[in-house]
């Protein structure tokens, strides 16, 4: 009787690690236009504003950074979700990472909104007018200057 009542904690014990985790290996899901004309075109038809992230994604630390504590969280998917379109402005360093069209179009997008610090987080309407811009981020891990942006703009 004793073992049994053993094993039955233990079975308990190994399914609530395991689903524990699990929750934390879940990943948040975030759809990233990469074409700007195409992310302001969805922007109109859904009525939303469009964040764009001006990201070095194979060389600058804060980015990686960024990514992490601020656009993988939940609590950003949320928000995303219902009001923003997503445009991700890669420029990396390394050759072939993108397409010579996104190369090209991510440089003038770069010049277009005077991006000169990575990363850059812009919110534009779906006429592609800047409405706000929050530029860089510390080793402190603090996303409250881009959340302030997003509440700013969006008015939340």
């Amino acid at each position: 009787m004793m073992v049994l009542k053993i094993r039955f904690v233990l079975f308990i014990l190994f399914l609530y690690v395991s689903a524990v985790s699990f929750a934390q290996d879940q990943k948040i899901d975030l759809h990233w236009e990469t074409n700007y004309q195409e992310a302001l075109s969805l922007a109109r038809q859904q009525n939303k504003k469009v964040l764009i992230y001006f990201s070095g994604s194979d060389w600058s630390t804060p980015c990686q950074m960024l990514s992490k504590d601020f656009f993988y969280t939940e609590k950003f998917r949320k928000i995303a979700v219902e009001y923003l379109i997503l445009l991700r402005v890669d420029l990396p360093r390394r050759a072939n990472i993108i397409s010579d069209f996104h190369e090209n179009s991510n440089a003038q997008l770069s010049i277009k909104y005077k991006q000169k610090v990575y990363p850059t987080v812009i919110i534009v309407d779906s006429s592609g007018k800047m409405l706000g811009k929050v530029e860089s981020y510390n080793y402190l891990h603090d996303t409250s200057n881009h959340y302030a942006l997003i509440n700013r703009v969006l008015r939340l």
